[in-house]
């Protein structure tokens, strides 16, 4: 991939072909509208060899998507997820806008 930089083309294994179609179809899938896709995650299996794993985190940086390495399915098999930018694991609670304040107290006095 490096090579192919200079050369300004870009050059995908088989591999990394399938980990880009994967990413793209999730990015295209899921567009930018927290509100509505605020858990929007892929995953995949984390059996990647070290220059996959490159190519993840280089892809990941570049289109500005959220990678992680440390979480784990019901089977305990490590998994890399993505995420896009501004989406979060859970959902925000919704919050009382006078506890927000600090106007908590105002209805015991």
């Amino acid at each position: 991939m490096e090579l192919a930089r200079m050369r300004a083309k870009l050059v995908l294994t088989r591999p990394q072909r399938d980990i880009f179609d994967q990413v793209q179809q999730f990015v295209l899938q899921n567009p930018r509208k927290p509100s509505q896709h605020r858990t929007a995650a892929l995953t995949m299996p984390d059996t990647f060899p070290a220059r996959e794993r490159k190519f993840i985190s280089t892809l990941a940086e570049e289109l500005h998507l959220s990678v992680t390495w440390n979480e784990y399915d019901e089977e305990d098999q490590n998994l890399v997820t993505w995420r896009l930018p501004g989406f979060l694991d859970e959902p925000l609670a919704e919050t009382d806008p006078e506890q927000a304040n600090g106007d908590s107290n105002s209805e015991s006095e």
